[in-house]
């Protein structure tokens, strides 16, 4: 019996050694940059939970398995640093505990969301005792001379306290994690001070000094790749290499600004390199974006990693993998293809649960995650909950064709009636139908003349890019897959594809039947009942297309 214990015990120590060697990671993939978990791709079907559903353990139980019937695979949760270090230097792991064992238990994987020295530019998930001593731990001071409740980024002593805090949860996560539920982590939430600059004697010093070497070294490197933002600013004063904020960048607020998201970036790498130095999970941090472009920094929060300055971010923060967009605007394409770069994959964690955005962003850029912020929000959201079901059926294939080339994501934004894309040698032009409906799809090309569609509310045309050849549907089916096994549940010809001219996205439709209407009786009457009218609702269908050349 003692040898037995003696193996087993053995056996233990060496799976969970194995398993922190197999810890998720970033890799290339093609031209993708995809997340591994267990060593092979995932893709973050998710959502983020409202900011207190995970502040008792009584309140987050229920919610996890929601977020299982809504067919997500991952979950955005925040722990505070006011719950995780009530007192200083004694930690209470009891709701990070908690998060990755609901988490487990309903099989889903877990970004969390460290809330500590900023959330929405604002200092409020603070401990108590870090609040109450403002000569310690100084806030941000605005030109006015009055200091405010957010915490200064230039205050060596909170970003000291906060990087020891998140070392100790990640020494945690990787003592009590062995099944490795959490995959990400994102230190602070969307960054930044709403002023143009800290008015602190300490920032108003540094500002007056050189540009650090490492940014100046790194625009040098990048220079015919920068964002526009960044070259225009640099250029006035004809691309100088070495002299203070003001000589390099002018007196202007871009010069401000790139001072500011230095010492922001700078402080939130330190935390993360801690971070890592425990345990080495993926970081990415989020920001508030620009709401329009014509606005300064400090409309929106100063210093974040928006996309007009993360090449500053990149320079500056190196142990951060990814800088994300939380998006609320509808102008989802253009911000995505901001933030989608060769250096910074595409990362969604926060959005609307306008579904379509999700096939997008999978299908359009290779994204390794979109996720829906206030999630629960949506559980009674059935084109929502069916779509993220096909998404799940379909994520073998989105991983495989990541950085291939051969996917393409659509979305029907604003008035938009069409879209042209060019796949091999066929041009597919994919018409948007009821106007007054979602209209949104993955088109993958499998080979030269076959097509997996995903999607609904469309029509899609396949025409010949090869001169004097035309390009036809030779077969249209309508299926499914089960266990990444094609099963073909209609053909589809006549007046389903008007004989073969396109392709119609018809998508998977469901009837509803609504509850049973009292109708209004006379006195005296028996109680009469009629049944409502059936409702219709159309979710995303998967379609195989065969083509031909003549």
């Amino acid at each position: 019996m003692k040898k037995l214990k003696t193996l087993l015990l053995a056996i233990a120590i060496c799976f969970q050694v194995n398993a922190q060697k197999n810890i998720p990671h970033l890799a290339k993939n093609g031209n993708a940059t995809q997340l591994m978990v267990d060593n092979k791709p995932f893709l973050m079907i998710a959502g983020e939970v409202h900011n207190s559903s995970a502040s008792t353990v009584e309140y987050m139980k229920p919610l996890f398995p929601k977020l299982k019937k809504m067919n997500l695979n991952s979950v955005f949760v925040t722990l505070a640093w006011e719950q995780f270090e009530p007192k200083e230097g004694t930690y209470d792991y009891t709701l990070v505990n908690a998060i990755i064992k609901n988490a487990k238990e309903n099989n889903l994987k877990v970004c969390l969301l460290w809330f500590a020295s900023w959330k929405n530019g604002e200092s409020s998930y603070t401990p108590m005792w870090v609040k109450k001593d403002t000569k310690r731990f100084f806030r941000v001071k605005t030109k006015e001379g009055k200091k405010i409740e957010t915490m200064s980024p230039f205050c060596e002593a909170t970003k000291k306290a906060d990087t020891k805090a998140f070392a100790a949860l990640m020494k945690h996560i990787k003592e009590v994690d062995t099944d490795q539920t959490v995959i990400l982590m994102q230190p602070q939430n969307e960054v930044g001070m709403f002023q143009d600059i800290d008015y602190n004697d300490i920032s108003l010093e540094l500002f007056e000094k050189e540009v650090p070497k490492t940014l100046m070294d790194y625009l040098k490197k990048n220079k015919k790749n920068l964002e526009t933002y960044i070259t225009k600013a640099w250029s006035k004063n004809k691309y100088k290499t070495k002299g203070t904020w003001k000589e390099i960048f002018g007196d202007t607020p871009e010069a401000k600004t790139f001072f500011t998201t230095w010492q922001y970036a700078t402080y939130i790498n330190n935390v993360a390199k801690a971070g890592r130095a425990e345990y080495n999970l993926p970081m990415m941090v989020n920001s508030w974006i620009v709401q329009k472009p014509e606005d300064l920094p400090g409309v929106y929060p100063n210093g974040g990693p928006v996309s007009r300055v993360i090449d500053i971010w990149k320079a500056a923060a190196p142990d951060i993998d990814i800088q994300s967009p939380d998006i609320y605007l509808e102008n989802f394409k253009e911000i995505v293809a901001m933030y989608h770069r060769e250096d910074n994959p595409l990362l969604v964690p926060e959005s609307t649960s306008e579904v379509g955005r999700a096939f997008y962003a999978f299908g359009e850029h290779d994204a390794i995650c979109y996720s829906p912020f206030g999630i629960e929000d949506a559980a009674d959201n059935f084109l929502f909950t069916k779509s993220y079901e096909v998404l799940t059926e379909v994520q073998h294939l989105i991983k495989k064709y990541q950085g291939t080339g051969n996917m393409v994501g659509i979305l029907k934004e604003g008035n938009e009636t069409f879209r042209d894309v060019f796949m091999g040698d066929y041009k597919v032009k994919v018409m948007y139908e009821k106007p007054n409906e979602p209209s949104f799809g993955i088109i993958i090309q499998e080979d030269n003349n076959e097509f997996i569609v995903i999607g609904m509310n469309m029509s899609i045309y396949f025409t010949s890019e090869v001169k004097k050849n035309i390009g036809y549907i030779g077969q249209a089916l309508e299926g499914r897959f089960e266990n990444e096994i094609w099963v073909t549940t209609r053909m589809m010809n006549g007046d389903e594809t008007y004989h073969n001219s396109r392709l119609r996205v018809f998508g998977r439709t469901f009837k509803t039947e609504n509850e049973i209407v009292k109708e209004t009786k006379k006195e005296g009457e028996p109680d009469a009942y009629s049944p409502a009218t059936k409702k219709i609702i159309t979710t995303p269908g998967i379609y195989k297309v065969f083509t031909y050349m003549r």
